[in-house]
């Protein structure tokens, strides 16, 4: 029956922008069908005045706007989360309320209580529920702040607009993406502000005592909190002396503020049922801080002394600060300024003097008491010097953006009172700060942003995959080691492992002299400098292992190698790769080595998986020492473990895949090159199994298909085609992942053509769809994913690229079910500079290479390190989709091979498969001489030839060279 009624009331009257105003409800429509009351009331021929009462208070502008921003902000830091592990307190905060355990001092215990309840949540992984939890806190808060400044301005798009400057704010957004307390803190206090707004407004002692039991929680959040008691007492003994002195609401108010406290007996009631876990002998602490249970000074013995200077945390915090730090304060004011302006950009900080002179002027106790609470709160961080005090510089950060946002209606005032009816005050003020906002958006997304942060949970899960000894103990910085914590707690991965920190000297004597097998696990910050001198350091993946020195060395799980690669500066004593594996799962190349030289720290190992086609599935590239070895460099007989993870993707053809090692040096500004003399390497191979069933799970950068096209018995489940852009005649990558519907039975080939906007362009033949695995052996619901190289069409320009798939099968074109062709790009292709003019003050040369290439000149230096530039111009006569080697040779007076350059032209940029006809192609090649080089006259040979056939192009006369020119070296 109500149902109908407010079907009735919405068809037959218009009730707008209702709002209470002096207890009466006020509509700008009026109808037969409603009337006022004498009180304001609400009666109605159809409609419940209970259900009225609630539609107004929805809809009330005030309350949907704040809303809009909180949820527009949770939208950003949702978009924004870290998705997984994170490291030191948030990494602590993503674990350890879910084991109700005991983080470092003071407790937090609302927050982790809340966060207990709020890891019971049935979605993601307990990181990322705890993540969220600080992001919905921190959207709530800045909903909050929007509803405050519309009461401050009595203006709620005000409120909605001037928000962001808190919510787009560095700091509070950084700390609205991983777990931590701040957010919650935040909305604590922004709560507990807007009721004292509302206390000022009304005297109601509902207000101040909701205010009360807010700042109580907020003292159960974090301790510094406390600093805002004295501020808020005084605000509201100011505000109304007379209700506030009320023994009434002054026994209410204490007991508001006093009750969320009793939450701090959390802390003796974790405390004791810690104490079951044993001591660990060789350092006479308890198991529970080594397991990421309990804080470093967790000692079983539990005394009110040690739970209050818990509960009082580091410096005492708020109470340390009140009782001796007063007297730090004025030598440590000189950093504040250098942690502002890294917070807000100096053009915003006139906009909030504007707004603090604003609101100093309309609400002077407001204003004196949240500025007195923000210098208070800068005070005690300064005081502190904790490593984060932009954590700790929070809530006077937010009143700074309180500020910022009231310089907005500061604006719209100075507007109306000029009285410049051109543009609206509103429109003028919106089309200046909106944009500004827009501004600090892009400003802070590149440094906050969190949503592809999986270093931490990467780095420590390959960890955790080493065959690690049983009760190993992996030794860092207590910040280092929590993420390995939270696998232990969270995951239940190799629980039998401890972290033990800090790494100092008597730590790790006692440890090894016990016999345990210590590895570290992070930088040492300066704990046990001295720890080459006394131990053997070897690098052990991602780790180090500590071993007495001349210890030996085992090499875990390998096997011997046949053959030592051919140049390099190590010994492998022994190899092993996980072997078999099917696609979609995880494995690990392991060597083992040892120096035969001194060796470079930046030099990097790199794994390659080679189809039977020769295309690389993998490439893996690791650096033989972690950037924090104590060392300088690899010194000679140095032995070492490298690890080399990689991932099978989903769908990965059967067989053998040939396993290639490089090493190669990598320099600071991201170039690299060979270790000179290194060949590549292959100590065997890895078997691939088939994927039956197909477990479909999407790759990074895959596109996957809501409803897959199939064609015949074959559903395209997914793609990858690389999107780095290309010059025309480049190599594309594409990657299908099929689906047998049902056994194929037959051979099918693939067929491919490409599309831009002028329509088809050049098409390639059909083959194979997956060389080596014909479609016929595959059974119902396997996965294969197919690797095609596909070079882009020459002359192309500046365009988009899209491939046209098709099917064959000996039937003829099986066509894609429900669709007229299958398109599947984009490839990205920037045309290059071509040159089609030969140079004026080159030599001339002729020669022409079958009917590929012309040489039409060519140029010589000889630099005084005595070494030979020989610059060839090549004409290039037609496309050729083979990649030609240039070979310039030096010859002696009786012919003799004395120097010699091979390679692509122009040191690869330029390969001859990409050459457009009629191009000229510039191609220096740089030829050292023998330092012994005697005195003479020497002749230059120039040619082309085929790297894997090693043949090479004949010229006109039948000769495989070209006699270029002849030069003389002097004594």
């Amino acid at each position: 029956m109500w149902g109908k009624r407010v079907l009735l009331l919405e068809k037959t009257v218009a009730v707008q922008d209702a709002s209470l105003r002096g207890g009466k409800l006020i509509s700008r429509q009026s109808s037969p069908n409603l009337r006022l009351g004498s009180k304001g009331g609400v009666r109605s021929l159809g409609v419940h005045p209970q259900i009225l009462k609630w539609r107004q208070f929805y809809c009330h502008p005030r309350l949907i706007r704040p809303v809009i921003g909180g949820l527009l902000a949770f939208l950003i830091y949702f978009r924004t989360l870290a998705p997984g592990v994170l490291s030191y307190d948030f990494a602590e905060f993503q674990y350890l309320p879910a084991r109700l355990g005991l983080p470092h001092p003071n407790g937090f215990p609302f927050y982790m209580l809340l966060g207990w309840l709020w890891s019971h949540l049935p979605f993601g992984s307990l990181a990322y529920r705890m993540n969220l939890l600080s992001a919905l806190a921190g959207g709530l808060a800045i909903g909050v702040f929007a509803y405050l400044i519309g009461l401050l301005t009595r203006r709620a798009t005000v409120g909605l607009v001037g928000c962001f400057f808190l919510a787009l704010s560095p700091s509070f957004w950084f700390y609205a993406l991983g777990a931590e307390r701040y957010t919650l803190v935040m909305l604590l206090l922004l709560t507990a502000f807007t009721l004292a707004w509302k206390w000022g407004q009304t005297s109601e002692p509902r207000f101040a005592i909701a205010g009360a039991f807010c700042v109580g929680l907020g003292m159960a959040t974090h301790p510094s909190v406390v600093l805002f008691v004295p501020f808020w007492f005084l605000l509201h003994l100011l505000t109304h002396p007379r209700a506030f002195l009320r023994p009434r609401t002054l026994l209410a108010l204490g007991g508001a503020m006093l009750l969320p406290l009793l939450l701090y007996l959390y802390v003796p009631w974790r405390w004791l049922a810690l104490a079951h876990y044993p001591l660990l002998p060789q350092l006479g602490r308890s198991e529970a801080v080594y397991r990421g249970l309990a804080f470093v000074w967790y000692r079983p013995e539990a005394s009110f002394d040690v739970m209050r200077e818990y509960i009082i945390g580091m410096k005492a915090y708020a109470f340390g600060f009140a009782q001796k730090g007063w007297e730090e304060i004025p030598s440590l004011w000189k950093e504040m300024p250098s942690l502002w302006l890294a917070e807000f950009p100096p053009a915003l900080i006139p906009l909030a003097l504007i707004g603090a002179l604003w609101m100093l002027w309309r609400f002077p106790r407001y204003f004196s008491a949240l500025t007195g609470f923000a210098a208070l709160e800068a005070a005690m961080t300064l005081y502190i010097r904790q490593g984060k005090p932009e954590a700790y510089l929070l809530p006077a950060f937010g009143i700074f953006n309180l500020w910022l946002a009231l310089s907005i209606q500061a604006f719209l005032e100075a507007w109306e009172r000029a009285r410049i009816r051109l543009v609206k005050g509103s429109s003028a003020a919106f089309s200046l700060f909106i944009p500004l906002l827009v501004g600090l958006f892009f400003l802070n997304f590149p440094r906050v942003d969190r949503s592809n942060f999986t270093d931490v949970e990467e780095w420590w899960r390959e960890v955790l995959s080493y065959p690690l000894e049983e009760d190993a103990i992996l030794m860092a910085h207590w910040g280092d080691l929590t993420p390995l914590w939270y696998f232990q707690q969270a995951e239940g991965i190799r629980p039998d492992l401890l972290g033990v920190f800090p790494p100092d000297e008597k730590a790790t004597g006692a440890l090894m002299s016990a016999g345990r097998t210590l590895y570290l696990a992070g930088p040492l910050h300066g704990w046990f400098p001295q720890i080459s001198q006394h131990y053997e350091l070897i690098p052990w993946g991602k780790l180090i292992r500590i071993g007495y020195p001349g210890q030996e060395l085992r090499c875990p799980s390998s096997s011997p190698l046949r053959e030592q690669p051919e140049g390099w500066p190590l010994k492998l004593e022994g190899w092993g790769i996980s072997s078999p594996l099917k696609g979609g799962q995880d494995g690990h190349l392991m060597l083992c080595w040892e120096a035969k030289e001194e060796l470079p720290r930046n030099l990097y190992a790199g794994l390659r998986l080679v189809s039977p086609r020769g295309i690389t599935l993998i490439q893996k590239d690791v650096p033989l020492l972690v950037s924090w070895y104590p060392e300088e460099g690899i010194k000679t007989g140095q032995k070492g473990v490298a690890w080399l993870p990689f991932h099978l993707p989903v769908g990965t053809a059967p067989g053998e895949y040939k396993v290639v090692l490089t090493l190669f040096v990598l320099e600071e500004d991201g170039s690299w090159y060979p270790w000179p003399g290194a060949a590549r390497f292959s100590p065997g191979s890895l078997t691939v199994e088939p994927s039956r069933p197909l477990i479909f799970r999407k790759e990074p950068g895959e596109v996957s298909f809501l409803l897959p096209p199939q064609a015949g018995p074959l559903r395209l489940r997914a793609f990858y085609a690389s999107r780095e852009p290309v010059r025309p005649g480049d190599p594309v990558r594409l990657e299908l992942l099929w689906e047998a519907a049902e056994p194929p039975g037959i051979d099918y080939e693939i067929a491919f053509r490409f599309w831009d906007a002028r329509g088809p362009g050049k098409a390639i033949s059909p083959s194979p769809l997956v060389p080596g695995y014909p479609t016929a052996w595959w059974q119902k619901g396997e996965g294969v994913r197919s690797i095609h190289i596909l070079k882009t069409p020459r002359g192309t320009g500046n365009r988009a690229l899209w491939l046209e798939v098709t099917l064959l099968s000996p039937r003829g074109k099986e066509s894609w079910k429900g669709l007229p062709g299958l398109f599947l790009g984009p490839f990205l292709v920037h045309d290059r500079k071509h040159t089609w003019k030969m140079p004026a003050d080159v030599n001339k040369a002729e020669g022409k290479f079958g009917e590929v290439a012309e040489l039409r000149g060519y140029a010589l230096s000889i630099s005084p390190g005595k070494s030979l530039l020989v610059t060839l111009y090549w004409k290039a006569l037609k496309e050729v989709d083979i990649s030609y080697t240039v070979f310039v040779h030096v010859l002696d007076e009786n012919g003799n091979l004395v120097a010699q350059h091979d390679g692509p032209p122009a040191y690869g940029i330029l390969p001859t498969d990409i050459w457009v006809p009629g191009e000229i192609i510039e191609d220096p090649h740089l030829v050292p001489l023998p330092e012994n080089l005697p005195p003479g006259d020497y002749t230059i040979l120039v040619g082309l030839y085929d790297r894997t056939t090693m043949r090479r192009l004949t010229l006109d006369t039948g000769e495989d060279a070209l006699y270029l020119a002849q030069i003389s070296i002097q004594p």
